[in-house]
């Protein structure tokens, strides 16, 4: 076999592009660029690329992955294949037409959307079970007066009803400030598709985290996050894809970023979309920075 017309079999060439000829050189041989693949990868991409790690335990890497959805859930849903998500967690409207009884002049927070009725909840629940894998987990809160509605809506389904956690908070709540107790709870129901053990030591049902003050507050029934991060970690392993259907400011979201989960969220309320949206930017910011200095959160 003849050599490459050009003889230059020890270099590499663009294809498509000859390298000049010696006329008009002096008789040199010009120096030719040689074509590689292996390029210097930016410290920033570098940091960006080690973030985007494949997890065999990831069934289906699609578009639902580290979105944030606007729209009504049940049409973003139905838009979802079999078997997508690998946890539930989600804080739905408890269908007690919410609104707080302390008196002030201006109300921080409006009515909930659809949460005058519970006759989304069966559909919903059966949605829930279609698009959630295999041997996975739930958790919904709720409260005990609208409790027997959702768990009814959760065996119809297919779920195994495994335990109600009972969630202490540091503060009570409103509601009839005269003739009732005040509450200080509130209820997750925790529930299986199949079967899947839960991470690290078996702790107790009773969850005591501090709530939020309502002055930190942008979301009536916002939960804090380090509750959120506990449920995701007893759940979930790294990578996987939470979901919250309800997502509200974001709260999900923002734990499952903070354990280095996947998540997908759906808003119906404009004003909530863009402040997840908003949440979103500020957290892969600061993640960002932390990762390319080295600071991990950590002061110095």
């Amino acid at each position: 076999m003849s050599r490459n017309k050009h003889n230059h079999s020890d270099s590499l060439y663009l294809p498509g592009f000859d390298p000049p000829s010696k006329n008009g050189t002096n008789g040199r041989t010009p120096k030719l660029l040689l074509a590689s693949a292996e390029k210097t990868v930016p410290r920033e991409l570098e940091v960006e690329l080690n973030i985007r790690k494949w997890h065999e335990t990831t069934k289906y890497q699609g578009p639902w992955h580290n979105t944030i959805h606007h729209g009504d859930n049940m049409i973003t849903m139905k838009q979802m294949p079999d078997e997508t998500v690998d946890l539930f967690l989600t804080d739905p409207p408890y269908n007690i037409n919410y609104r707080s009884h302390r008196r002030k002049k201006q109300p921080k927070f409006k009515h909930l959307h659809n949460d005058n009725n519970g006759n989304w909840i069966p559909d919903f629940v059966k949605e829930a079970y279609r698009v959630l894998k295999d041997d996975r987990h739930i958790y919904c809160f709720c409260r005990h007066d609208t409790y027997p509605e959702f768990v009814d809506a959760f065996l119809d389904a297919g779920f195994k009803l495994k335990r109600t956690l009972i969630w202490v908070k540091n503060n009570h709540g409103s509601g009839d400030l005269k003739g009732d107790y005040a509450p200080q709870d509130e209820w997750i129901i925790y529930a299986h598709k199949g079967r899947r053990p839960l991470n690290g030591k078996r702790t107790s049902n009773i969850l005591t985290f501090s709530k939020l003050h309502s002055t930190k507050m942008v979301h009536s029934t916002e939960k804090p996050v380090k509750l959120l991060k506990f449920l995701i970690g007893k759940s979930t392993y790294e990578g996987e894809l939470v979901m919250d259907p309800f997502a509200g400011s974001g709260s999900t979201m923002h734990a499952a970023i903070e354990m280095q989960r996947s998540y997908c969220v759906i808003e119906l309320s404009e004003e909530y979309y863009f402040t997840t949206e908003e949440r979103k930017r500020d957290l892969n910011q600061t993640g960002f920075e932390d990762s390319l200095y080295g600071l991990d959160g950590k002061e110095e």
